[in-house]
């Protein structure tokens, strides 16, 4: 049985009255487990895989080379740094992973280079990748968000915090 004190702190979380309702479902089903681990310990440790083979094996994705504006990224997997996207966001506040059935291989996402995802609040970047995820490119600088049209030949992208 859920104590009244415990439901009263699920109810005064802050990030739940802007998710969706999957993500609202899972942290409250998270929060129902007597021994799970703390929300926060959580968001300090996600990091983001990538599979190749249905989930075979998986990897840290690795970073892109160079910012957008040319300088070089020193950024390793090795070194434990690597690209971490969001595929949901608290508050679903950043465009997730991003890509359609016609733009083989094209992928967007709003992320971050590190050890890990950082939190909403925190500088992001926009990547593409047009492999299927092999490969990123960091394309503009902060959070944006992102719409592939024409099969991939037109990418549209606008600063998610500015009006467009």
């Amino acid at each position: 049985m859920i104590t009244e004190e415990a439901k009263k702190s699920r109810m005064q979380r802050p990030g739940l009255e802007n998710t969706s309702r999957k993500q609202s479902n899972t942290m409250r089903e998270a929060s129902r487990i007597p021994d799970s681990i703390p929300m926060e310990e959580v968001f300090d440790n996600v990091k983001t895989y990538i599979t190749h083979n249905k989930g075979a094996k998986w990897e840290l994705i690795r970073a892109p080379t160079q910012t957008s504006k040319g300088s070089p990224i020193d950024c390793n997997v090795e070194d434990d740094c690597s690209l971490h996207l969001e595929v949901y966001s608290q508050g679903s506040t950043l465009a997730p992973v991003y890509s359609t059935e016609t733009s083989i291989g094209i992928v967007l996402g709003t992320g971050n280079l590190g050890k890990r995802l950082s939190r909403v609040n925190e500088p992001k970047n926009m990547y593409i990748s047009r492999d299927g995820g092999l490969n990123w490119k960091s394309t503009k600088a902060g959070a944006h968000i992102y719409e592939i049209g024409d099969h991939g030949s037109i990418i549209v992208a606008a600063k998610h915090d500015e009006a467009v």
